[in-house]
């Protein structure tokens, strides 16, 4: 009886692995994690303006609303890809349909949300098109090995800077980040423009 139990329990609080990592005046980032085949329990999301960075490939996630009479399937995704969304508050669940355990980072921005785009800002992992507002300033930046990252054209602004799986917050006129290993690094910089709400 109790073996039964326990995996009753399991399957009752199944949802995604979603753990806030860092918080302050700017920025909540929240480190996100599907299993394979993982389907999740109907949860909330604030209109918060987001950017979402996938710091593993992900397969297909079917995303079920209330409101919605079909499901949004989000595509498969690579490691390095960005996608910034202008908020909108969501109740749904997900479900992992590929089998691929993945992995990324929502950076809910508690900025003055100014100037957002009409459609979700996409960029593959190859895509070094830097993204601008009045709000945000997102690009990529490589690191040379064993040397100090490029400073920010932008010191007055401060910054989440994702580097594979790890993150940083940079306050504004911080020193830049150190690149201490042997081969050059990839950075996902994103600089916060518009002042907290609060």
């Amino acid at each position: 009886m109790m073996p039964l139990l326990l995996i009753l329990v399991a399957f009752a609080s199944s949802k995604s692995d979603s753990t806030v990592e860092f918080e302050n005046a700017w920025v909540r980032i929240v480190r996100v994690h599907y299993a394979p085949h993982e389907k999740t329990r109907a949860h909330d999301h604030p209109s918060t303006p987001t950017v979402y960075v996938y710091t593993t490939d992900g397969g297909r996630l079917k995303i079920v609303h209330d409101e919605l009479e079909k499901p949004v399937i989000r595509p498969v995704v690579k490691a390095g890809a960005v996608r910034f969304n202008r908020g909108a508050a969501e109740h749904h669940q997900v479900e992992e349909l590929d089998g691929v355990a993945s992995e990324y980072l929502r950076l809910e921005l508690k900025i003055e949300p100014v100037e957002l785009p009409a459609e979700d800002v996409r960029r593959a992992p190859a895509d070094r098109t830097p993204y601008e507002s009045a709000m945000l300033r997102i690009l990529r930046v490589t690191c040379a090995p064993h040397s100090a990252c490029p400073a920010s054209e932008h010191p007055e602004n401060p910054a989440v800077i994702v580097t594979g799986k790890k993150f940083v917050w940079r306050d504004a006129r911080a020193a830049p980040v150190m690149n201490a290993t042997s081969v050059p690094l990839e950075q996902v910089r994103v600089e916060l423009k518009s002042k907290p709400l609060r």
